[in-house]
């Protein structure tokens, strides 16, 4: 019989010999057994019980263990029971020996964790076809082993790129609670997974203005946050944040190309680049006048966003407009209105209408409204959290039962969130 060859670390390691452990408590048995054993080629070390049996394999890599069941301090069975009991960071073949031929004796001897019996006295012929057996059995857990340490490499490998890609995601994330020539910005951003195809910002154009846009890629993982990103970058250091989101003017002045301008320039661009309508994304993009508080944005296919009053009272803002990347001959509108001190204008993604609990049911927009409206005297921070929060207990179907955020646990969502809110603090004094 040829020494088996095992797999280790991903690769075949040649002439790794087996090594079997004999554990009697008749020293003569264990001398003429091992005799046997090493002129087939195998490595053989012997304990006379269980005891002593465990504390070698503990000690030194033992692939299989021939043990008598009848023995003082630690029997067969029971040596059995400890072996499956521990973890020896590879599996290890049991043959137990015995004179039992009861159908009992030997679903004992199945469910202490042996994988095969020998009768004593052993017969060699006999004894070399349960080694075969077993010589599979190592090769294929050895195999299985291998192959699971390069998927667990695989899997480490890819997290730690995703980990990366969220990073670099949440470095293209605007600050948190940042305020801007009177206007007070901030966001809530849940991704379904590492990554997100949502993405926001807002920013400083020109002396007296501010931009703001919330993009939602369809589709999740990888490939929606590499497009999310690219939007994002045409907007803060491509080519249309000098060609397109301002222009000059007859007499030199630089001002702030109308929202639906750049909204189709970037649905020209995409659709050039897109020769099969495989993706396509949602946004909202607009601009607000410090002075005056006066808006105008420019709806693609986002849902609609709104405003709600420091009296409490609701409007929504938009007029619907055709995703990006469908259709390169689509139009788009601009919707204008104004902001007041105490007014807050929400822009959010489908993933927060679109929640399903566990009977499928949306959580609607009119559900956000309202708790928006109700929450309208919080700071943002606040705000988003009961959103969180609500959201939580709509896909647990818990709704109903609390409405504090501490009763929630995280959880993740099937789709990516975001949620950004401008609010207008004080009026300039040359408004």
């Amino acid at each position: 019989m040829e020494p088996m060859e095992l797999i280790t670390n991903g690769q075949p390691a040649a002439d790794l010999q087996v090594t079997i452990m004999i554990v009697d408590d008749s020293k003569s048995y264990r001398h003429l057994m091992a005799a046997t054993l090493l002129k087939w080629g195998f490595n053989v070390c012997e304990a006379e019980d269980g005891q002593q049996a465990l504390q070698k394999l503990a000690e030194q890599p033992i692939n299989i263990v021939i043990s008598d069941w009848e023995m003082p301090v630690m029997d067969g069975v029971a040596l059995c029971q400890a072996i499956r009991n521990d973890d020896f960071g590879h599996y290890i073949y049991v043959i137990l020996l015995t004179a039992r031929q009861s159908m009992e004796d030997l679903l004992t001897g199945m469910e202490a964790g042996a994988d095969d019996f020998l009768s004593k006295p052993v017969n060699q012929n006999q004894l070399r076809a349960r080694l075969h057996a077993a010589e599979r059995v190592l090769l294929l857990e050895s195999t299985l082993e291998a192959r699971n340490e390069k998927l667990s490499y695989a899997y480490h490998q890819i997290e730690s790129d995703l980990q990366a890609a969220a990073k670099l995601q949440h470095s293209f994330l605007p600050s948190h609670n940042l305020l801007l020539s009177g206007f007070e910005f901030d966001w809530m951003f849940l991704p379904s997974a590492y990554v997100s195809g949502d993405l926001l910002n807002y920013f400083p154009l020109g002396e007296q203005h501010i931009a703001f846009f919330s993009v939602d890629v369809a589709g999740h993982g990888i490939s929606a946050a590499m497009l999310s990103l690219a939007v994002s970058r045409e907007f803060l250091a491509g080519r249309i944040s000098s060609q397109l989101l301002l222009h000059q003017t007859a007499s030199g002045e630089q001002v702030p190309a109308a929202p639906h301008r750049v909204v189709e320039a970037l649905n020209q661009r995409f659709c050039l680049d897109n020769d099969q309508v495989t993706s396509y994304y949602t946004l909202i993009y607009g601009v607000i006048n410090t002075c005056n508080g006066d808006a105008v944005l420019c709806q693609a296919g986002h849902p609609t966003p709104f405003i709600v009053r420091a009296d409490g009272e609701l409007c929504s803002v938009g007029d619907g407009g055709m995703p990006i990347g469908l259709f390169d001959t689509a139009e788009y509108q601009d919707t204008y209105f104004n902001l007041q001190a105490g007014d807050r204008l929400y822009l959010y993604s489908d993933g927060v209408t679109e929640c399903e609990n566990k009977h499928q049911e949306l959580y609607g927009e009119q559900r956000l409204q309202a708790l928006l409206t109700e929450c309208r005297g919080l700071a943002k921070a606040e705000i988003f959290a009961k959103v969180e929060h609500a959201l939580s207990l709509w896909r647990s179907s818990e709704h109903e039962n609390s409405r504090q955020p501490a009763a929630v646990s995280h959880q993740l969502f099937t789709d990516d969130i975001s949620l950004m809110a401008i609010e207008r603090i004080v009026v300039p004094d040359n408004a």
